[in-house]
């Protein structure tokens, strides 16, 4: 088995480093992956994989990955396009802390394993680009790239895609009547609820104010409606606590789908998508809120 050497660091007061992975090129630039230590996961396209990675370059079930005391395994799962250390394409290979490996032509992954302030102030500079800071979730920039991105591989796989807008009802009631502070704490409440409801390949982003979007893939507009259903009745059981008392907030969201067939560029497709989305939030608004609606693009 080859191995990549490099010094193993240690973490504060002898305490263990955490392990992690740092996209550093690819759909997903940016984004940081927890690896827990002993646990094997996948990486891959496949919805099952716990690492899932939107580029088409990579297969559904590319390799596996488990951290270890001082490194981590990763293994090729007989991918189409490699799994690639230094230029060299590998089948197995023990990674120290900041190797770097390409999975296909276009994803390159940086394994980190260090609590080392340092360390630290980049994974957080890293997720501050991507992430909206009250809530946690994606920005807009990112959640439009993401969308183009799916778009694409709807679009020469076939496969479905849905989006859904999912607004917050009278959100000023609150501010007026709690403060801001409290409106955000609802806001929170909410990206709360949004996590719970999607898949771990599902996108979530802060679209704007107390907007949200979900990007659903493989799902059609059936799903689509089911799933911002179930987001509607969730938040309408949740409550926040908030100075003694208890903050509730309902939404509405509006659902849209394409079929993977569409004789549009998923540059053109996706405003088009994003328009539909927002006339049916309009309508799922138009009789006070807490409403559902479903809109063909």
């Amino acid at each position: 088995m080859e191995q990549v050497s490099s010094p193993s660091p240690q973490g504060p007061r002898g305490e263990p480093p955490r392990p992690y992975l740092i996209v550093l090129s690819g759909p997903q630039f940016g984004e940081v992956f927890d690896l827990e230590p002993g646990e094997e996961l996948l990486l891959g396209r496949s919805p099952e994989a716990r690492i899932c990675l939107q580029d088409e370059g990579v297969s559904r079930r590319h390799a596996t990955i488990v951290a270890e005391p001082h490194g981590a395994r990763l293994v090729d799962a007989g991918s189409a396009n490699g799994t690639w250390v230094n230029g060299a394409r590998v089948s197995e290979i023990t990674l120290r802390d900041g190797t770097r490996f390409q999975l296909g032509a276009r994803t390159t992954l940086k394994f980190v394993r260090s609590d080392d302030p340092e360390a630290e102030a980049q994974r957080r500079l890293t997720q501050g680009a991507f992430h909206e800071p009250l809530t946690g979730l994606y920005n807009r920039r990112h959640f439009l790239d993401r969308l183009s991105a799916e778009l694409a591989a709807s679009l020469r796989h076939g496969r479905p895609v849905a989006l859904l807008l999912v607004d917050v009802d009278h959100l000023e009631r609150v501010n007026e009547a709690h403060g801001h502070a409290a409106g955000d704490e609802a806001l929170k409440m909410v990206a709360h609820v949004l996590r719970g409801a999607v898949r771990r390949e599902d996108v979530v982003a802060r679209y704007g104010g107390e907007e949200f979007a979900i990007l659903a893939r493989e799902t059609g507009l059936t799903g689509a409606r089911a799933l911002a259903e179930r987001i509607r009745r969730a938040l309408e059981r949740s409550r926040c606590a908030w100075s003694g008392q208890e903050l509730a907030v309902t939404v509405s969201a509006g659902a849209t789908a394409v079929a993977g067939v569409a004789q549009l560029e998923p540059a053109d497709l996706g405003p088009q998508l994003l328009e539909a989305a927002g006339r049916a939030l309009q309508r799922a608004k138009q009789g006070g809120g807490n409403a559902v609606f479903a809109l063909t693009v």
